[in-house]
């Protein structure tokens, strides 16, 4: 009965956990939630497929977003190195957690983040900016 029980368990928990990211993982025993809340950095920008790193680490230097376990967040950079940025406020994930949605606080204007990949040590994105398709590869 015991063993009957634990592949039960074992079940659930991978159903309950599987990702429908494009990116991945496959699987995961650490909640969507835990995975997010993370700090945050620009390892790769791609616009439109074309890779544009170096443009996007020059405009937003030390970019970094820190995102809590408790639905807060925080973004921060230096446009062209010449004044500091702050941005705080809000997040949540979309119903179908596909999303994630930030509120920054003081406004009810919304930006979503379509999620590719949310690992542990990585967090890939699609945000839409100027009708444009940016692709943030982030890591811890």
């Amino acid at each position: 009965m015991k063993f009957i029980s634990l592949i039960f368990l074992s079940l659930s928990l991978f159903l309950f956990n599987a990702c429908q990211y494009e990116d991945g993982p496959s699987f995961s025993l650490i909640s969507k939630k835990s995975r997010a809340a993370n700090t945050w950095v620009i390892d790769q920008v791609f616009e439109s497929g074309i890779d544009k790193t170096d443009d996007y680490k020059r405009a937003y230097v030390d970019y970094k977003v820190v995102i809590g376990k408790d639905n807060s967040y925080s973004l921060t950079y230096r446009p062209f190195n010449l004044t500091n940025y702050q941005e705080n406020g809000a997040w949540k994930f979309s119903d179908e957690k596909a999303k994630i949605i930030f509120t920054p606080k003081g406004t009810s204007q919304q930006n979503e983040w379509k999620i590719l990949r949310l690992k542990n040590s990585e967090c890939w994105v699609i945000q839409r900016v100027d009708g444009k398709d940016i692709e943030l590869r982030m890591k811890d």
